[in-house]
């Protein structure tokens, strides 16, 4: 626990841990049991108990980004590269505005996008750096372990429709997202959604090794296809569609 609260710029090398290594598949083991725990018990909640289950998370995903960034703000070491500005960054705010008011594009955007975000980050995580019990992981892990869970329970208790008809405005809704933190990674050399180059380990990376910089972005589209033909082709095929 010496370094509980030490931010990644000031650890020493060695400490963090590895893509898949044990402390890795235990924290996947916690985040599937988080979310398989959820969509049980929202799916076995009467309808005023699931407008709770739906505020708490919410509010929770938005403590856990707060959480962050107090630590960051106490340590007098907050930067452009703190803000919330990856795409599941800005799904904290896409759950926490959903939670209020609950609507079929945002959900779909939810889950066709956001869920999909949070389950590559907890697969291929950039916080390795840090311990794996220590307050950034422990955030880490938890908040993208809500953000796969939230809108996935949703769909446990049909609260949530995943229709295919949405998927051109959730396209819509993450390129308008895209461009502005394009720009904004342009001029702060920052890299938030992985638009400059992209996370050691992650998909991005293989398409990077025969595609370069920056044509590993065209991995986006095939990646895209590929887990909207997961999340949608199946229920398509229930509905006879």
């Amino acid at each position: 626990m010496e370094h509980f609260f030490t931010l990644e710029e000031d650890l020493p090398e060695g400490v963090g841990f590895a893509l898949f290594g044990m402390a890795h598949i235990v924290w996947l083991c916690i985040a599937a049991a988080i979310v398989a725990a959820l969509c049980l018990a929202y799916r076995r909640a009467p309808e005023g108990g699931r407008r709770r289950w739906r505020h708490a998370l919410g509010w929770a995903v938005l403590a856990c980004e707060a959480l962050k960034d107090i630590n960051v703000i106490a340590q007098g070491r907050f930067d452009v590269w703190y803000l919330p500005l990856h795409l599941c960054g800005l799904a904290v705010f896409f759950t926490f505005a959903h939670s209020r008011k609950p609507g079929p594009t945002l959900g779909n955007f939810l889950y066709a996008c956001c869920a999909p975000g949070a389950a590559f980050a907890l697969l291929t995580p950039d916080w390795t750096a840090y311990p794996p019990f220590s307050y950034h992981s422990l955030v880490g892990f938890i908040v993208h372990a809500l953000l796969v869970a939230y809108p996935l329970m949703l769909v446990a208790g049909r609260d949530l429709r995943p229709e295919a008809r949405y998927l051109p405005r959730c396209l819509g809704i993450l390129v308008c997202c895209a461009v502005p933190i394009y720009l904004f990674n342009r001029a702060f050399s920052t890299n938030y959604m992985f638009l400059m180059w992209p996370a050691p380990g992650s998909p991005l990376a293989w398409f990077a090794s025969f595609l370069g910089v920056p044509g590993y972005l065209l991995g986006y589209l095939p990646m895209l296809a590929a887990v909207w033909l997961v999340l949608y082709l199946p229920l398509a095929g229930k509905r006879g569609k």
